[in-house]
């Protein structure tokens, strides 16, 4: 059975050379440099064939047990030769690592993201402290995307209000009951709203909601 190397435990799949490891007051502190192939322009998609210069990035990274990980990633910056396009460099990103203006991996910024979608903010930011991971709850909240709004409504619809601000603001979620998954939300929590969402969505044949005396007067569709 062959043996892994650091690459394999801490970049799995990923095209990076780990050049050291250290310690510093509990963070360790890994530095690595790109292996991957010479990156295409994000202007015009040409493949880069110069290297300009290198600099290092640095990424926070998921933690290894209770030790925080950050890492010291080496990347090249490129020339973009094409004449006609009106960025003269540009620097690469390592794919399953780093990405634009992220000042942490795309590994790490999943887990958050995912503890974001189960939790919501100040839960999730709690849990974040635990698992000592660098995350308020505005970070978590800001990323949470809106999902895809299917053309038609589901099947089994269900129904349900909550609070953007509780006694204030409130909303409607509208789930897809046999898959599991929100399908959209919409503003307050008016009968108007959501008859006006049906007929822009049609398909639905079965509607789930619950009878509490929050809900309008006038009934739903």
């Amino acid at each position: 059975m062959a043996s892994k190397t650091i690459e394999d435990v801490l970049f799995p799949g990923i095209d990076v050379r780990v050049e050291g490891v250290s310690d510093s007051s509990g963070i360790l502190v890994v530095g690595a440099v790109s292996t991957a192939r010479p990156g295409r322009c994000p202007n015009c998609r040409k493949e880069a064939r110069r290297v300009h210069s290198t600099y290092q990035r640095s990424l926070d990274e998921r933690p290894l047990g209770l030790c925080r990980v950050v890492v010291r990633l080496r990347v090249r910056r490129y020339f973009c030769d094409r004449g006609s396009c009106s960025r003269a460099t540009f620097v690469e990103h390592v794919p399953g690592l780093s990405a634009r203006y992220r000042r942490s991996s795309t590994g790490l910024v999943g887990w958050l993201r995912s503890i974001a979608i189960e939790l919501g903010g100040r839960p999730a930011a709690r849990l974040c402290r635990r698992l000592r991971l660098a995350a308020g709850r505005t970070r978590l909240l800001r990323l949470l995307t809106a999902p895809t709004v299917p053309d038609r409504a589901p099947r089994v619809l269900g129904v349900d209000e909550f609070a953007f601000r509780k006694g204030c603001t409130y909303g409607t979620v509208l789930v897809d009951v046999e898959a599991g998954r929100v399908v959209d939300v919409l503003p307050g929590r008016t009968s108007e709203t959501f008859a006006a969402w049906l007929k822009e969505h049609p398909g639905a044949e079965t509607v789930c909601r619950d009878r509490a005396s929050s809900w309008p007067a006038s009934p739903w569709p």
